[in-house]
């Protein structure tokens, strides 16, 4: 058995489902997906995702990242009610949200999903902010007006102690664990070695992302649970990082513009495995 990650494959474009439709319907069929958030915000789309990865994989792990939490008028009072809709619809399809372990023998792995939210810089020290100069005024961030807490609420430490169980608990397996946000700084920017694309983001120079991130909250989590692998999304970035002990994988399908100027390339294989462990 062989687990596979993806994330960020924003259905909601019809030539991201074609090109996820267009995986194999037996090559993965002993295998587990970790699918690492962004699917859709809207739940008639995510459910049709997650419904196309289970005709392919025999195993399906899903976290929800911040497009899924967006609320549109009238359809919740806030993204925690949809949160707790978003586990029902997994757990009525048999996607897993909560760790499993998997397989046999040397390869035999148990899988954590870890629920996550970006700590902005002046919520706290957990920030992975970095400041920077910006260009033609700031970018506006869709989550400012889509996504809606209770009043005093926050998301980041709600998550992390959401997780608390779960990370506490014994493995007997080697555990590859992920996340939607980022855990650490250093994967937010270019390896000495990674070639910039030829086109960059415009939108990055008039937006910080690291102002939304991720936390260092996930990180902490990540040492306890002492996991060989993490595999991470959101920042539509395909990279591969060794940090401590720790191999740290993000692989994005991202927005056909991005495919398109090379910010983001398009995988051969769409998914890519990270388990069992090649020297």
């Amino acid at each position: 058995m062989r687990v596979f990650a993806i994330s960020d494959v924003h259905t909601d474009f019809p030539e991201n489902l074609q090109l996820l439709a267009g995986l194999s319907t037996h090559t993965y069929r002993n295998d587990a997906l970790i699918l690492a958030g962004d699917v859709s915000h809207d739940a008639t789309v995510l459910r049709t995702t997650l419904s196309l990865f289970l005709e392919r994989f025999r195993y399906v792990f899903f976290v929800p990242g911040n497009h899924e939490l967006w609320v549109r008028k009238g359809e919740y009072e806030h993204s925690l009610q949809k949160f707790e809709d978003i586990l029902r619809t997994c757990e009525s399809l048999g996607v897993g949200t909560s760790p499993a372990c998997l397989g046999h023998g040397e390869d035999r792995v148990c899988i954590v999903p870890l629920f996550s939210w970006y700590t902005q810089p002046e919520e706290g020290a957990d920030s992975l902010f970095r400041e920077r100069a910006l260009e033609g005024g700031t970018a506006l961030w869709a989550d400012d007006y889509r996504i809606k807490w209770p009043a005093g609420f926050r998301p980041a430490q709600f998550f992390h102690d959401l997780n608390e169980r779960h990370v506490s608990a014994r493995y007997e397996a080697g555990r590859v664990s992920f996340s939607h946000f980022l855990p650490r700084a250093e994967l937010m920017f270019a390896s000495a070695g990674e070639v910039p694309p030829p086109q960059p983001d415009p939108r990055a120079r008039s937006f910080n992302f690291s102002r939304v991130a991720g936390s260092t909250l996930i990180e902490k989590q990540i040492r306890v649970l002492d996991s060989r692998v993490h595999v991470y999304g959101h920042q539509h970035r395909n990279r591969s990082r060794h940090y401590e002990g720790i191999w740290y994988v993000s692989n994005c399908l991202g927005y056909r513009e991005e495919r398109e100027r090379r910010s983001l390339l398009n995988p051969p294989t769409i998914v890519r495995e990270v388990w069992p462990l090649r020297d």
